[in-house]
C-alpha cells in the first residue's frame, strides 16, 4: 500500500471515529433530555402528598401565582421567608422545597412561602417570574394579619436562578418603595442584576436590603454574584459572604428528600447534605443578626 493510501485510510478511520463520537453524544443528549422531562414531572406533588398548604394568589390582568404555604403558629406575628427554587430558569418546581420549607419553618420560627414561578418556556420571560415573586410579597404584606406574619420582617431566599429572582424582586420592590428586611442569595445567577442596581438612585443604592451570599468554593455561577456584593459594599449596604469548601452548585436543594427519585442530582451525597444543613444553620444565625440590628 502506497504512503498516500495509508494516509487516506488513517484519515478515514479518524473521520469514522469522529462520526461515532458525535452520534454517541447526540444519542446521550436525547436520552438525557427525556430523563429531564421525566424529572420535571416527578418534581410535582399532589396536594395530598404536599406537606405545605397549596394556594393560588389572584392577580388582576395576569395568571394566579401558584404558591405553597408553611405556617408557623404563634401568638405573635412571625417573620416570613419567601423560598425560591433553582433550575436554570427552565426547570425546577416549588414542590422540591416542600420538606425543607417545613423544616426551616419550624427551626427558624417563621412562616415560609415557596413560589412556583413560571419557567422560561412558551414566551415566558425572567421578568414575568420576578413579577410573580413581587406580587407574592405584596399579597403577604396586604394579608399579614390573616397569615400571622410580621410585614416588617420579610426575607427572600433563592438558589441559583431562584437567587436571581430574589435579587431582582428585592431591587424592584425597593424601587417601588417596599423594602424587605433581607435577601439570602445561594450561589445566585447574576445576569443583569448589576445593571438593575446601577439604575437605582444613589439613596436607593445605599438603602437596599442587607444580603447574605452563600457560595460553593470555585463554583463559577455563584462567583459571578461577587460583583453585586462588591457594589453593595461600595454603597455601605451590609453584606456577608459564607463559602463552603467542597460544596457543589445546587447542594442545598438537591439534598432534600424530593431529589432521591430524580435522575439528575449531581450534588447529592452525605457530605453535601451535611454542608446543606450547615448552610441552613448559618442562614438562621444571619437572620438573628439582622433582626437584632
Amino acid at each position: 500500500m502506497s504512503k498516500g493510501k495509508k494516509i487516506l485510510k488513517i484519515i478515514g478511520i479518524i473521520i469514522l471515529i469522529i462520526i461515532l463520537l458525535i452520534g454517541a453524544y447526540v444519542i446521550k443528549a436525547i436520552h438525557d433530555s427525556k430523563l429531564r422531562e421525566e424529572d420535571q414531572k416527578l418534581m410535582v406533588k399532589s396536594d395530598e402528598e404536599l406537606i405545605g398548604e397549596h394556594l393560588y394568589i389572584k392577580r388582576e390582568g395576569a395568571d394566579d401565582v401558584d404558591v405553597n404555604l408553611y405556617r408557623y403558629e404563634s401568638d405573635e406575628p412571625v417573620p416570613l421567608v419567601i423560598n425560591l427554587h433553582g433550575g436554570a430558569f427552565v426547570a425546577g418546581d416549588a414542590d422540591t422545597l416542600d420538606t425543607q420549607s417545613d423544616r426551616i419553618s419550624k427551626a427558624w420560627g417563621c412562616t415560609v412561602v415557596t413560589v412556583n414561578y413560571k419557567l422560561m418556556k412558551d414566551g415566558i420571560t425572567k421578568q414575568y417570574a420576578v413579577d410573580e415573586v413581587k406580587d407574592t410579597v405584596k399579597y403577604m404584606i396586604a394579608n399579614a394579619e390573616e397569615y400571622g406574619i410580621d410585614s416588617d420582617n420579610i426575607f427572600i431566599l433563592g438558589y441559583s436562578a431562584g437567587g436571581y429572582h430574589a435579587m431582582a424582586a428585592a431591587l424592584q420592590l425597593h424601587k417601588e418603595g417596599m423594602t424587605i428586611e433581607g435577601q439570602i442569595l445561594c450561589y445566585p445567577f447574576i445576569s443583569d442584576i448589576l445593571e438593575q442596581y446601577n439604575g437605582l438612585t444613589d439613596e436607593q443604592k445605599k438603602t437596599i436590603p442587607p444580603a447574605l451570599f452563600i457560595l460553593a468554593v470555585d463554583e463559577p455561577i455563584g462567583k459571578g454574584s461577587l460583583e453585586y456584593k462588591s457594589a453593595l459594599d461600595d454603597n455601605g449596604v451590609p453584606t456577608e459572604l459564607i463559602t463552603y469548601d467542597g460544596a457543589l452548585h445546587g447542594f442545598i436543594e438537591e439534598n432534600n428528600p424530593e431529589y432521591e427519585k430524580l435522575h439528575f442530582h449531581d450534588s447529592r451525597s452525605p457530605e453535601q447534605e451535611k454542608m446543606a444543613r450547615q448552610a441552613e444553620d448559618d442562614i438562621f444565625v444571619w437572620l438573628g443578626k439582622i433582626n437584632n440590628d
